[in-house]
This record gives structure tokens, C-alpha cells and sequence, in this order.
């Protein structure tokens, strides 16, 4: 009986490997689609498909612009249906209102092409925090894309087979306690209650809904990093990670570090750190739960099922670094 149900089970697991399949351009292409391809590119059938970027808005420097060209091509690919942009959107000091010109320089006019005009959901960064927050939040308000409805929000995506990904945002910068001796961050700061949040995820992560498949929490702070922040990472991660084991939390989203990153540490949650939209700081270190890193100029995939995801980093040429099949745990 137990060898019986030994290959039941590993042809079960060979059948959702064969679900992993390169991506077919070719509906793209014959509608008229000419921004090329990433070679190589793969999908998972009937997945929840979507980008992820951060630090990125420098006004179309620092190969900014090659990585919105390919992560345009990702997005065409994967038919993506929304990107999370893991803070730090505006450089160097936020934006200063809902029109203040740098929107145009560092988002609508970087970020143009029409497979990039699907949703995107963002967080606020350390540098956010030196401008207008309220205008990040009140963009959404003229533009049809950008969604951030408050410093932290959360939302549900639909799976096939009626099951959902709930996915939280948080605002990760009160939980940086050195930030609050910064003057040109205390007024903003002033106006979060960390407190408050906290409650708020804890009761947001306890939803009872039997639907929900996966959780995935976002913030711009890494808890775990073998980057050049990789000894300031403490007090979000002492906030944070006693919640994320709590209520067995998948997939923690982040940027900071300018680089991109996988990291798995003990407990349930794998730490995706997405962070390399435009400027660098390639400053790796040997961290015992650090599983790929790579100091170059990228983004992230994700295409998720209800019972594995896909993940895929890939760099502002096209190529594909890193890709990692996760099943359901």
C-alpha cells in the first residue's frame, strides 16, 4: 500500500511539473505585437500571472528604461494582470504633489508600454517618505492604474477552482526606528500608527475566508537580505516575523536592496526581494538563508495556482537568472 501511494504521489507531483510550459508569443505576434520576446519565458496553465518591481523611479536612468522594455515583453508573454511595485517609486525625494512633473518623467513616460497599463499596486519606500506621501495616495485618484488607497490596504485575487491569494500591504517605514531621528521623514512618520497597523495585519491575516489559497505579504523592508543592508534588517524583521509565522504567511514581497534576491529562512515564508528597478548597490554577502543572488538591473514574475507558483527573476537584457517551481507547503 505505501508503495502504491508513493508513485501516486510522485506522479502527481510529474503532472503539475508538466504544467510548467515556456510561453506561446504567437497570439501576441499575429495581433500585431512587436516588442520581442524573453526567450525561454514560462508560464504555468490557468495561473494569476504579475510582475514585481522596486526602486525604480529615476527619471528613466540607471537602465531604468531597459527594464521597463522587458519586463514589458514578460508581461506580454505571461498576459500579466497587474504589477506590485515594492516602494521607493520616486527619486530622490518623492513627488511633491499629483502633478508634480517627475510622475511624468519617472512612471507614465518610462513605463508606457501597453502591456504595462495594467493595474499596479504599490507601497511607499524610506524615500517616498521625504515628499508628499498623500500625493502617492491620491494618484490613484487621476491616474486609472496606479492603486495605493492608503499607507497599507489589502486585497483578494481570484484562482482557478474558486480559491484566492490575499495579498497585504503594508507601510514598513515606522518599523524602521532610526527613521524617526531623520528630520525630513518625522512629519510623515508622525502621521502613521504603527500600532494600529500592526493590529490591522494581525486581524487582516486572520480572515477566515476558506477560499484564501495563499497569502502574500508586501513591504519595502527586507526581514532577511545578503545585501548591503544585511545588518540593519533587525527591527522589521522582530515586528514582522512573529506575525508571518503566526498565520503561516507564503511569500514576503520587498525591495530596499538594490539588487534581487530569494531568501528562505526557518518557518513558512519564502522572501522574494525585488529591488533592482534602476539604481544598484551589488554588495553580496554569504548569509545561510540566502538562496540566489544577483546584483544586476531586473525584476520578478510570479505565476500562481492554487497548489504551486512559479517564480522567474529576470535581468534588464531579458535573461532569465533564477526560475523556481514552489508547491504549496
Amino acid at each position: 500500500m505505501k508503495i502504491v501511494l508513493s508513485t501516486l504521489l510522485i506522479v502527481l507531483y510529474s503532472c503539475a511539473i508538466l504544467a510548467q510550459r515556456p510561453v506561446d508569443y504567437s497570439n501576441q505576434l499575429a495581433a500585431g505585437y512587436e516588442l520581442g520576446v524573453i526567450p525561454n519565458l514560462q508560464t504555468l496553465d490557468n495561473a494569476l500571472n504579475f510582475a514585481v518591481i522596486g526602486d525604480w523611479g529615476r527619471q528613466g536612468e540607471f537602465h531604468q528604461r531597459e527594464v521597463a522594455l522587458q519586463m514589458a515583453k514578460a508581461m506580454a508573454g505571461l498576459g500579466g494582470s497587474f504589477i506590485i511595485s515594492t516602494g521607493d517609486n520616486i527619486y530622490p525625494q518623492g513627488v511633491a504633489s499629483v502633478q508634480d512633473p517627475l510622475w511624468q518623467s519617472s512612471f507614465e513616460q518610462v513605463y508606457h508600454y501597453a502591456w504595462l497599463q495594467r493595474d499596479w499596486y504599490a507601497i511607499l519606500g524610506n524615500h517616498d517618505y521625504y515628499g508628499n506621501v498623500d500625493a502617492q495616495i491620491d494618484y490613484g485618484k487621476i491616474s486609472r492604474r496606479w492603486h495605493m488607497p492608503a499607507r497599507y490596504y489589502t486585497m483578494k485575487k481570484r484562482l482557478s477552482g474558486g480559491k484566492t491569494v490575499q495579498f497585504v500591504f503594508l507601510d514598513t517605514n515606522g518599523l524602521e526606528t532610526g527613521y524617526y531621528n531623520d528630520p525630513e521623514m518625522m512629519a510623515e512618520l508622525a502621521k502613521q500608527d504603527t500600532t494600529a497597523q500592526l493590529r490591522w495585519l494581525r486581524e487582516t491575516l486572520a480572515d477566515p475566508d476558506p477560499s484564501i489559497r495563499w497569502r502574500v505579504v508586501v513591504g519595502h523592508h527586507p526581514l532577511y537580505t545578503a545585501g548591503k543592508r544585511v545588518n540593519v534588517s533587525g527591527p522589521v524583521r522582530s515586528k514582522l516575523e512573529p506575525i508571518l509565522n503566526q498565520y503561516k504567511v507564503d511569500v514576503y514581497l520587498c525591495g530596499h536592496d538594490h539588487d534581487l534576491q530569494y531568501n528562505k529562512a526557518a518557518g513558512p515564508t519564502h522572501h522574494f526581494l525585488s529591488g533592482a528597478g534602476s539604481e544598484l548597490s551589488n554588495v553580496p554577502h554569504q548569509m545561510p538563508w540566502n538562496v540566489f543572488y544577483k546584483g544586476v538591473n531586473g525584476f520578478m514574475t510570479f505565476s500562481i495556482q492554487p497548489d504551486q507558483f512559479l517564480v522567474q527573476i529576470i535581468d534588464a537584457k531579458g535573461a532569465i537568472l533564477y526560475t523556481k517551481l514552489i508547491p504549496k507547503g
